[in-house]
C-alpha cells in the first residue's frame, strides 16, 4: 500500500517478537511509520525522548506492563492515542484499561482490516480534539479580549480577557446580556458594531476611554460580521486589546532611542548599527571621525565587511550566523580598515538586533586594541626571557604557593635535579623535597621566607630515588594581585662539603705526617748526633768495641732515616705521577728469598719464625724487582714489627690460572673490621691503647700504588687477636703448571 503519511509514527510496544513484526508490517502497509518496543520501561524510555502520533500497546509484559504504561501517559498528560492489544481472556483488563483512558482495544491475533479502522478513527479523533483543545485554549488564555454577539448585540461568548476589560473600565459588576447596553463602551465603538452588522464588513482601529480609576486608556479593536448560510449577518465577533502600554512604549522607545544616539555620541569608540543585509544604518560620532567616512556616504550605502580585511571576511560572517541563532553577546578581534586605507586591530562587541520578524541587523561597539596588543607583545616577550632566562639557570630552582606551600612551578634544572616528572612535582609539598628528620627544619625556613625572616640554608634535600644531597638553599618572595609564592634556589654543593672534607683531610693528614714525619726523624737523628758527639769528645778514652758499637748504632739509624726519607719521597713521585718502573721478566721467588734473608735478622730479634714457603715450579712474572722488592719489605715488615716475641709470620707463593698469589700470615693482634678500608691509606696507623710502634703509615700506601701499577691487586684478611694476612695478585706471563 502506498505511504499516506510519510511522517505519522506509531510505537508499538509487545514483548512477543513475531506479534511486534507482524503489526510493524501492518502498520507499514497501512503507510504510517512503526517503531517498537520490546517492554514497557522501553516504551516510556521512548516516549519520553521521542514524539510519537499513536501508541499500540500489549496489556501483559513482564516488568512494567502495559497498563502501567498507560497509567504513566494519562498521569504526564500524553495526548497521543492508546490502542491496547490483548489476548482473548484479557476483557476485565481491556475494561479497566478503557476507563483509564485508552481509546480502543485490539485482539490478538491482530486483524489488519480492524486496525486500519480504528487507527484511522484514533488519528482523527485525535486531531480533532487538539484543533478544540488548542482553539479552547488559545481564546481562553489570550490576553487579547474576544466577544461574540448575535445580530442584535446580545452577548453569547466572552473570554476572561474580556470580563477583566470591562471591569477595567466600568463600576458595575453585573453581567450584562447585550453589547450595546454595556455604558463601559464608548459610543463610538458601539457605533462601530451597529455599522457592521448593518453593512457586512471588517473594522478595526484604536479609541480612546478612560478606566475606572480615572486614567487614560487606548484600545484597539477588531469587530467582523459572521455570516450565516444565506449570506447575512448572524453574529459579531469583537476583538479588543488594551494598547495603553503599547503607546506608552512606542513613545518611550522613542526617546530611549532619542537618549542612546545622544549617549552614543559621547562614547569616544565607535558604535554602529547594521540592517539584516549587513549596511550600516547608523554610527555615532567617533565612528565618523575613527573611519574617515561622512554621513553622505552613509546615507549612499556602506556594507560592514567593507571595514574587514579579506581573511577575517568568513569567520566575521560565521560569527554573525553564531549570533543569530543563538544571540550570545561577547567580542571577537579582527583587522578593521579605515577610509584610507589604514588598518589597526580592533575588538568589534555585537548583538542582534531582534525585532517581530527575527533578527533585524546588528548593533557594536568598536575598540581600538593597537596599544592593547603592543602591551601584550611586549609582555609575550618579556615572558619568554623571562622564561628562557628562568630554565637556563643552572641551579635548581622551586616556586611553591606561600599559604599551603604547595609547588606550583619549577625549572628544567629542579626537575632533573629532584628526577620527579611535572605530575608528580604538581602533587608535592615543599616539606616533600627533605629528608624526613629534616623535613620540619625544611619548612620552618620556607614560612621564615614567606615572612621575610629568612636568609640561607645549608642542608639536604632527597630526590625521588631516595639520593640525600648536600645543597645551599637561597630564597625570595613575589606577590601579585591573586597570589604569594615563594621561590627557592637549590644549589648542589656536595662537591663544596667533599673538597671541604679533602682539605680539612689534608691538613689533618699534613699534621698528622709533620707530627709522625719529624718523630720519626728526629728518634734516629738524636741517636746519631747522640752517639758521634760522643766519639768526638772521647774518642781517645772510649775502647775499640765500644766504638764499634757506637759505630753500628749510627749505621742502623742512618738507614733507618734513609728508609723513611725514601718513603716520602716515593709518596711524593707517586702522587706528582713521576714514578717510573722498569719491568722485565722475572722469578718472583728469587726477589721475595732474597727480601726474606735480609729480614731474618730482625725476626730474630724477637724470637719470631720466619718461614718461607714457594710452590715450584715458580711461573715468571714483568714486573719492576725493585719495586717487588719493596712491596715484600713493607708487608714483611710490618708482619714482624705487629707480631710478638716468639710469633710466627708464614710468606707463601704460589700462582693459579692466571696470577702470581704471594700472602704474608702473622699471628699478631689483627686488625680492627673498622680500619680494613683505611690502612691503605696515606699516613693512617692502626691506633693500639698501650702500645707504641714506630712508622709513618706510608708502607701500605706505598705497597697498593705499586700492585696497581702493576695491574695486580691487594687484599687484607684480619681476625682480630688471631692473625692478619695479606695477599697479593699480580698477573703471570704465561699459564701456569702447576697450582
Amino acid at each position: 500500500m502506498r505511504n499516506i503519511d510519510d511522517h505519522t509514527t506509531v510505537l508499538i510496544a509487545d514483548d512477543s517478537e513475531l506479534v511486534r513484526n507482524t503489526v510493524s508490517r501492518i502498520v507499514a502497509r497501512l503507510g504510517y511509520h512503526p517503531v517498537t518496543a520490546s517492554g514497557g520501561n522501553e516504551a516510556v524510555s521512548m516516549l519520553q525522548s521521542s514524539l510519537f502520533d499513536a501508541l499500540l500497546l500489549d496489556i501483559t509484559m513482564p516488568g512494567k506492563d502495559g497498563i502501567d504504561v498507560l497509567r504513566f501517559l494519562m498521569e504526564n498528560n500524553y495526548a497521543l492515542p492508546v490502542i491496547m492489544i490483548s489476548g482473548s481472556g484479557d476483557i476485565d483488563q481491556v475494561v479497566q484499561c478503557i476507563k483509564i483512558g485508552a481509546y480502543d482495544y485490539l485482539t490478538k491475533p491482530v486483524d489488519a482490516q480492524r486496525l486500519e479502522i480504528v487507527l484511522k478513527n484514533a488519528f482523527s479523533e485525535s486531531a480533532l480534539r487538539r484543533k478544540v483543545r488548542l482553539l479552547s485554549a488559545a481564546v481562553d488564555q489570550s490576553p487579547v479580549a474576544v466577544v461574540i454577539t448575535d445580530n442584535r448585540g446580545h452577548i453569547e461568548y466572552t473570554n476572561p480577557s474580556f470580563t477583566a476589560f470591562r471591569n477595567a473600565l466600568s463600576e458595575s459588576s453585573a453581567p450584562q446580556e447585550n453589547i450595546f447596553d454595556d455604558e463601559a463602551q464608548p459610543e463610538s465603538l458601539s457605533m462601530k458594531f451597529r455599522n457592521s452588522i448593518v453593512s457586512g464588513k471588517v473594522w478595526q482601529g484604536d479609541f480612546c476611554n478612560h478606566k475606572r480609576n480615572g486614567e487614560l486608556s487606548w484600545e484597539h479593536a477588531i469587530i467582523s460580521p459572521v455570516a450565516s448560510q444565506d449570506k447575512s449577518v448572524s453574529h459579531i465577533l469583537a476583538f479588543i486589546q488594551d494598547i495603553t502600554e503599547v503607546r506608552k512604549n512606542r513613545e518611550a522607545l522613542l526617546k530611549s532611542n532619542r537618549r542612546f544616539r545622544e549617549l552614543a555620541d559621547l562614547l569616544p569608540q565607535p558604535v554602529f548599527e547594521t540592517d539584516r543585509k549587513g549596511f550600516i544604518t547608523y554610527s555615532n560620532r567617533a565612528g565618523f571621525s575613527t573611519f574617515g567616512y561622512s554621513r553622505k556616504e552613509l546615507k549612499r550605502g556602506l556594507h560592514a565587511l567593507q571595514f574587514f580585511a579579506p581573511e577575517d571576511k568568513s569567520r566575521l560572517m560565521h560569527a554573525l550566523r553564531v549570533k543569530k541563532t543563538s544571540r550570545p553577546l561577547g567580542a571577537h578581534e579582527f583587522t578593521v580598515f579605515r577610509h584610507d586605507g589604514a588598518g589597526f586591530p580592533a575588538l568589534v562587541y555585537s548583538a542582534p538586533i531582534t525585532g517581530r520578524n527575527g533578527s533585524g541587523g546588528f548593533r557594536g561597539i568598536v575598540i581600538d586594541i593597537t596599544e592593547l596588543k603592543d602591551t601584550e607583545r611586549k609582555l609575550r616577550e618579556n615572558r619568554k626571557k623571562y622564561l628562557d632566562l628562568f630554565q637556563a639557570i643552572p641551579d635548581a630552582i622551586i616556586v611553591a604557593d606561600a599559604e599551603d606551600g604547595v609547588l606550583v612551578e619549577w625549572n628544567r634544572q629542579g626537575q632533573l635535579f629532584f628526577g620527579y616528572t611535572p605530575e608528580e612535582f604538581s602533587r608535592l609539598h615543599i616539606g616533600d623535597l627533605y629528608p624526613d628528620e629534616l623535613r620540619d627544619e625544611g619548612v620552618a625556613y620556607f614560612r621564615n621566607a614567606c615572612n621575610g625572616r629568612a636568609g640561607t640554608l645549608e642542608t639536604q634535600i632527597v630526590t625521588r630515588h631516595g639520593i640525600r644531597i648536600d645543597v645551599h638553599i637561597s630564597s625570595a618572595t613575589f606577590t601579585t594581585e591573586h597570589f604569594h609564592r615563594f621561590v627557592g634556589i637549590f644549589r648542589d654543593i656536595t662537591q663544596q662539603k667533599h673538597s671541604e672534607r679533602l682539605v680539612r683531610d689534608n691538613i689533618r693528614m699534613k699534621n698528622d705526617f709533620i707530627s709522625t714525619v719529624s718523630h720519626e726523624l728526629r728518634t734516629p737523628l738524636f741517636s746519631i748526633l747522640g752517639f758521634t758527639g760522643t766519639l768526638l769528645r772521647e774518642q781517645d778514652e772510649l775502647e775499640r768495641d765500644t766504638r764499634m758499637e757506637f759505630i753500628s748504632i749510627i749505621h742502623e739509624e742512618s738507614k733507618r732515616l734513609s728508609a723513611l726519607i725514601e718513603d716520602v719521597l716515593m709518596i711524593s713521585r707517586i702522587d706528582s705521577g713521576r714514578v717510573s718502573y722498569k719491568k722485565s721478566e722475572l722469578d718472583p721467588s728469587i726477589t721475595i728469598s732474597d727480601v726474606c734473608r735480609s729480614l731474618k735478622i730482625r725476626a730474630d730479634e724477637k724470637n719470631i719464625e720466619l718461614r718461607l714457603r714457594v710452590c715450584a715450579p715458580m711461573e715468571h712474572i714483568f714486573a719492576d724487582q725493585d719495586s717487588l722488592k719493596q712491596v715484600a719489605i713493607n708487608i714483611i715488615g710490618n708482619a714482624l714489627k705487629f707480631t710478638p716475641h716468639g710469633g710466627l709470620v708464614q710468606v707463601r707463593l704460589s700462582c693459579d690460572a692466571q696470577s702470581l698469589l704471594f700472602s704474608v700470615e702473622d699471628n699478631g693482634p689483627g686488625i680492627p673490621a673498622e680500619d680494613i678500608e683505611k690502612i691503605f691509606g696515606k699516613f693512617f696507623r692502626v691506633e693500639r691503647p698501650g702500645d707504641a710502634v714506630d712508622g709513618t703509615g706510608l708502607g701500605l700506601s706505598i705497597v697498593k700504588e705499586i700492585v696497581a701499577a702493576h695491574d695486580g691487586t691487594v687484599e687484607v684478611h684480619s681476625i682480630p687477636n688471631r692473625s692478619t694476612v695479606f695477599l697479593v695478585r699480580l698477573p703471570l706471563l704465561m699459564k701456569p703448571c702447576c697450582k
